[in-house]
C-alpha cells in the first residue's frame, strides 16, 4: 500500500523545515489536482487521476477491510496505557510520534465566499489498529465559522491518543462548507489525502514540517512535528480556587520544536468549566521528547480584566504524573500531566 500511495504520487507540494519545497515539476490537471508534467505530455491521452482520498480508501479496504473493520471506524485505543502500571512491559519505550500543530485554510476560489461554515473530518491512522484518529470532526449542525483568511485556523480536538510513526501515515481531509438549509446547497472545501513517509525521515532529531494540500476549491495547510523518542502526556487542568468566570488560551510546546499547540482558545468567551472544576480542553494529548521539556502556557483574564500570562516547565517521565500550578491572581489552576511510554 505504501508504494502505491507514496507522497510523490499524490503530487502535493511539500515544504521542508528549511523552507524549501519538493515534489517535482507539477501542474494543474482538469480535476484541480496536481499531476506530474512527465505524465501529462500527451494531453489527448490524459485521463483524470483518481482523487487521492478515494485511492487511499480503496487501498485501505483491500488491505484491512477483510479484518471486520470499517474505513470510518474510530480508534479504540485509549491514552495513558502505561501511566499507572503496576508493571510496565519491556516492549514499552519512547517512540517516534506525530504532533499536529495546526490546520488552516490558506486559499479559497471564487466558488466559495467568506465566512465559511465548515464541517466534516480530518483524521490520521497508525499501525496500532489502522483506525481513524480524529483531529477534527464536526457534523453539519455543528459547523465551525471561519470569518476570513486571517482567521481560518480549524479548531482541532484530537488526537485521542499519541500518533505513532511506525509506517507511512495518511492524512485524510474531508471538509464541506454549509451553504443553506439543504445539504444539496453545500460545497466541498477539501476532499483529499496525503502520505507522510516518516520512514525516510527516521532520525534522532525532532523537526516540524508543513504540507500544502491544494484542491479544486481551496488550499489547506497542515503543520506537524516529527518527534523522535517521545513519550505521551495527557493534560488535565482544574480550577482549585478563585473565579471560574474567565476567558483563556491554553497552549503546549516542546523545547525541541518551540511552536505552540493550542489546547483551548475560548476566543473571548467564558471558559467551559465542569461542576468539579475541570477546564474542558479541546485537546489534551501531547507527545514530548523523552529528554526534552514540556512547556504549558496560559493567557487568561476575567471579564474586562487585565490579561495574565503564566507558564510552567515540566520534565518528561516514563510513567505516573507531574503537577504544577498557574497562579492567575483571580484563580489558581492545578495542572496534572499523566505520562506514558508507548505503544
Amino acid at each position: 500500500m505504501e508504494s502505491e500511495l507514496g507522497g510523490d504520487c499524490l503530487g502535493h507540494k511539500r515544504v521542508d523545515p528549511e523552507g524549501g519545497s519538493s515534489g517535482g515539476n507539477v501542474r494543474e490537471g482538469k480535476n484541480g489536482l496536481h499531476s506530474s508534467s512527465m505524465e501529462m505530455e500527451d494531453d489527448e491521452d490524459w485521463e483524470p487521476e483518481p482523487n487521492p482520498l478515494d485511492l487511499y480508501r480503496e487501498c485501505w479496504i483491500e488491505s484491512y477491510g477483510c479484518h471486520g473493520i470499517s474505513f470510518e471506524d474510530e480508534t479504540e485505543r485509549p491514552p495513558m496505557r502505561n501511566t499507572d502500571g503496576p508493571i510496565i512491559s519491556n516492549s514499552c519505550a519512547p517512540m517516534s510520534t506525530m504532533q499536529v500543530l495546526y490546520v488552516k485554510v490558506t486559499r479559497i476560489t471564487e466558488s466559495l465566499q467568506w465566512p465559511l461554515h465548515v464541517y466534516g473530518v480530518i483524521a490520521v491512522r497508525d499501525s496500532m489498529d489502522h483506525k481513524r484518529n480524529f483531529l477534527f470532526r464536526r457534523s453539519r449542525d455543528q459547523c465551525q465559522a471561519l470569518a476570513s483568511l486571517q482567521d481560518a485556523v480549524l479548531e482541532l480536538t484530537g488526537p485521542s491518543r499519541a500518533v505513532l510513526l511506525i509506517d507511512p501515515h495518511a492524512f485524510e481531509i474531508d471538509l464541506k462548507v454549509r451553504g443553506g438549509e439543504s445539504s444539496s446547497e453545500d460545497k466541498t472545501l477539501s476532499y483529499n489525502a496525503f502520505i507522510y513517509n516518516n520512514i525516510a525521515h527516521w532520525s534522532k532529531a525532532s523537526y516540524a514540517r508543513t504540507e500544502v494540500v491544494p484542491d479544486q476549491n481551496s488550499t489547506i495547510e497542515v503543520r506537524f512535528a516529527h518527534l523522535a523518542e517521545a513519550v505521551e502526556a495527557t493534560i488535565e487542568v482544574i480550577v482549585v480556587s478563585g473565579s471560574r468566570d474567565f476567558k483563556a488560551r491554553f497552549t503546549a510546546r516542546t523545547a525541541s520544536i518551540d511552536e505552540d499547540m493550542v489546547l483551548l482558545d475560548s476566543y473571548g468567551e467564558k471558559v467551559d468549566v465542569t461542576d468539579n472544576g475541570k477546564v474542558v480542553l479541546k485537546r489534551r494529548i501531547v507527545t514530548v521528547d523523552e529528554r526534552g521539556k514540556l512547556l504549558l502556557g496560559v493567557e487568561a483574564a476575567e471579564s474586562n480584566g487585565v490579561v495574565v500570562q503564566n507558564q510552567i516547565k515540566l520534565t518528561p517521565r516514563s510513567a505516573l504524573r507531574s503537577q504544577g500550578y498557574f497562579e492567575l491572581g483571580f484563580s489558581r489552576l492545578r495542572l496534572t500531566v499523566a505520562w506514558s511510554l508507548l505503544p
